[in-house]
């Protein structure tokens, strides 16, 4: 009878052994897993901010009446984020990584969405476009005959001359 107490003792000591080994492993590969998810975000908010700073630098290059539509998504893999422009860089921020790039100097602000990116007399302007833009042919028409297209994203806001351009053919 004392074998068989022992035998089964022994037993059930090395499967508690076993299950604490699994558990230790359980926990390693939870770790693994957070690093793993946690570098993801990282590598996701950078190259959003890399691609950011890219449409940027094109408009700073190129010559003027430049007009370009672009999106950037909402989430990014399913990740929420934030991005704000400031003295010449952009930071985007997630909940567990931050990545600040420079940028040439706009006005307008970059934001989720459509965002329309124009360049005139040197300066390159950004905003959000809402699904729907509708100027009034008249104005860019008398705009474009008196040579005041540079002053549209003055009165009307940034982007009115890119709409302009984009559906009347105005002002571009």
């Amino acid at each position: 009878m004392s074998r068989l107490s022992q035998i089964s003792s022994e037993f059930f000591i090395f499967i508690g052994l076993a299950f604490l080994i699994a558990i230790a492993f359980e926990i390693a590969s939870l770790e693994q897993l957070n690093d793993f998810r946690t570098q993801q975000e990282s590598e996701a908010v950078k190259d959003i901010a890399l691609k950011l700073q890219k449409e940027l630098l094109i408009a700073a290059d190129v010559e003027d009446g430049y007009v370009r539509i672009f999106q950037i998504p909402d989430k990014i893999d399913s990740i929420n984020y934030s991005l704000t422009t400031q003295n010449s860089t952009i930071t985007v921020k997630s909940k567990n990584s931050l990545y600040i790039t420079a940028i040439p100097r706009i006005i307008g602000n970059v934001s989720k969405g459509s965002n329309i990116i124009n360049k005139t007399g040197g300066v390159i302007y950004i905003s959000n476009i809402r699904p729907f833009i509708f100027t009034d042919l008249s104005v860019c028409q008398n705009a474009q005959n008196n040579g005041l297209c540079a002053g549209l994203d003055l009165v009307y806001g940034g982007g009115y001359q890119a709409a302009c351009c984009s559906e009347h053919g105005l002002c571009c």
